[in-house]
């Protein structure tokens, strides 16, 4: 476990390495780096810096990044900006640039699509436009830059950039050559911030109307699910003692026939069919769930904020290598409990079952952004590094999992005897029917969920950091107890109308949540964001399938465990042949 959590820590904070003992002397050079142009409307679609005519060094010098900075697609580079520590610049030319026609027209693209740069000063970011359109519809280019930073002693506390108006260019569109002087100024000022406050300085501001209307969401949710699970625990409990009185009185009355799901003791606990794959989704779902924990422990104590998304990306990475010998376990043990026998095929369907499904859509998505020439394309280094991972780590892990599940895993633990024959399942109404079962699963939890998924989604499609990670685990958490209560009241449902079959339908019951929250996709995408082009609309649906299926995954494996215990709870507390 010390193992785990250190190697889990390298990665979350690897961004923050190195620059927390820095200390600079007076007019001691600092690097800036400049990283990439993103469309304000596309967070998805970035390019690099000097994919625009700016003014680059005469070589260029990457900087040494962590795998969550790759995966966010940064590439910081060494820039031509000169900003020793505590000196004031008041104008420093970088360079003079004449812009042919193709270098004019892809500023003005940039600047009508709202691009903003991104660069770092002692590791703290700085945004800001690449230029403006005014009310005519004219397109102005910035030129100078104005750069202001604040220090405590020997340490740099704040920085911020600002484009100077008052030298910006017009950029005239059908215009053939254009000349174009670049320079920047810097400003320092003595703070009494601390170094150890500054993440909390240069984080971005969150308005209390926003955290005030998460609180309130957080705090309707929780009243639904005391009064959602409390409603549903008094029904379920009053329905099953007079079920309890009802069968003791046909017990004393042997000619009496048993009705209800007491009928069913014999039908119940048949296995499902495709074992090899209902273990592979528990196995599956168990490490997802792990994950997801994990993942919002680490944010909530500040393990992420706020060093960026990427460093949760490669921390999802990371845990999921480790975490790989849970899922072979609780799908091995699974497996031999519902009687298995091609362990083999149940091994292989484990390891692929989540990750196949991502290597096809990250396959995809990485050559719409190679095509593209964007940074969300993967360097090749990287890639081998995660296979690597995956196959010298994740796989072994599996495997070596699937094995002490096997071997340690006792017999299925079932409260009555199994007949040879099962009995036929009679046709329900339709309100009790499979579709109405799947969307009064999916809908309740999902109605807990609403309001914090909005900004779930502005935090990973927008630009906005999200860090009131507290209240999201909270919604997590309310999230899995209604899907866990919903799934218990739709299954004693199903089997008091005498049908035996389950086991699957717990699963699609619990993971039924996915379904509208990728209906919510296409809500959010066509009514909440801005967003457009190829390669953001592929970015955005195919990762937001692969993050639905996750859940599908999770939920399923939590619906399924709550109906699992609740059937043979009920089956342990009654007397049949």
């Amino acid at each position: 476990m010390s193992i785990y959590i250190a190697l889990l820590l390298s990665i979350a904070v690897g961004s923050a390495a190195g620059h927390d003992d820095q200390h600079y002397d007076a007019s001691e050079k600092v690097p800036l780096f400049v990283d990439n142009v993103i469309p304000e409307n596309n967070p998805s679609e970035s390019y690099r810096y000097y994919s625009l005519a700016f003014c680059k060094p005469e070589e260029m010098k990457f900087k040494v990044q962590t795998l969550g900075e790759v995966l966010q697609g940064s590439r910081k580079v060494y820039s031509k900006y000169n900003i020793p520590f505590r000196v004031d610049v008041p104008h420093e030319k970088l360079c003079t640039i004449t812009l042919t026609a193709d270098q004019i027209e892809a500023f003005r693209i940039a600047i009508l699509n709202k691009y903003h740069f991104t660069m770092y000063y002692d590791e703290i970011p700085l945004r800001g436009y690449v230029g403006e359109v005014d009310d005519d519809d004219n397109v102005f280019l910035y030129t100078n830059l104005l750069f202001q930073m604040s220090h405590n002693t020997n340490r740099i506390i704040e920085a911020h950039v600002q484009a100077d108006p008052a030298t910006k260019v017009k950029l005239v569109p059908g215009a053939t050559k254009l000349s174009v002087e670049f320079g920047y100024s810097a400003v320092w000022q003595e703070t009494q911030v601390t170094f150890e406050d500054r993440s909390a300085n240069n984080a971005p501001d969150h308005g209390p109307e926003e955290v005030e209307i998460q609180w309130f969401s957080i705090v309707n949710s929780c009243v639904l699910v005391v009064l959602l699970t409390g409603f549903l625990v008094y029904i379920v409990l009053k329905i099953l003692k007079k079920d309890y009185q009802r069968y003791s009185q046909l017990a004393e009355e042997e000619e009496q026939e048993e009705t209800g799901w007491k009928r069913l003791h014999a039908d119940v606990f048949r296995f499902p069919p495709y074992k090899s794959l209902f273990a592979s989704i528990l196995g599956c779902g168990v490490q997802l769930l792990l994950i997801f924990i994990s993942l919002l422990t680490l944010a909530v104590v500040g393990v992420f904020h706020p060093y960026g998304r990427g460093t949760t990306y490669a921390a999802a990475i990371v845990i999921y290598a480790l975490t790989a010998v849970i899922a072979g376990a609780v799908s091995g043990a699974m497996y031999k409990k519902l009687q298995g026998a091609a362990w083999v095929h149940n091994v292989l369907t484990t390891v692929s079952l989540f990750v196949g499904p991502v290597f096809v859509v990250w396959s995809i998505l990485n050559t719409i952004a190679i095509f593209y020439d964007s940074t969300a394309a993967l360097p090749f280094g990287t890639i081998c590094a995660i296979f690597a991972l995956y196959f010298l780590v994740a796989f072994p892990l599996t495997l070596a999992g699937a094995i002490a599940g096997k071997n340690y895993a006792g017999d299925f633990d079932a409260p009555t005897r199994t007949k040879f024959n099962p009995r036929e399942i009679p046709v329900a109404p339709w309100y009790r029917q499979t579709p109405v079962h799947l969307f009064v699963a999916g809908f309740l939890p999902f109605s807990a969920i609403y309001v914090e998924l909005y900004y779930v989604f502005i935090s990973i499609w927008g630009h906005q950091t999200f860090t009131p990670f507290g209240i999201l685990y909270l919604a997590f958490i309310i999230l899995l107890v209604v899907t866990a209560c919903i799934n218990v009241s739709l299954t004693y449902l199903q089997l008091s109308t005498e049908d035996h079959d389950w086991w699957w339908l717990s699963i699609c019951s619990g993971g039924a949540t996915s379904g509208f929250v990728w209906l919510y996709c296409f809500y959010f995408y066509t009514v909440e964001s801005s967003m457009s082009g190829l390669l953001q609309l592929a970015f955005y649906f195919g990762y937001m399938a692969v993050l639905c299926y996750a859940f599908f995954l999770t939920l399923g494996t939590v619906g399924f465990f709550a109906s699992l215990t609740f059937v043979r709870e009920i089956y342990r507390s009654i007397k049949s042949d």
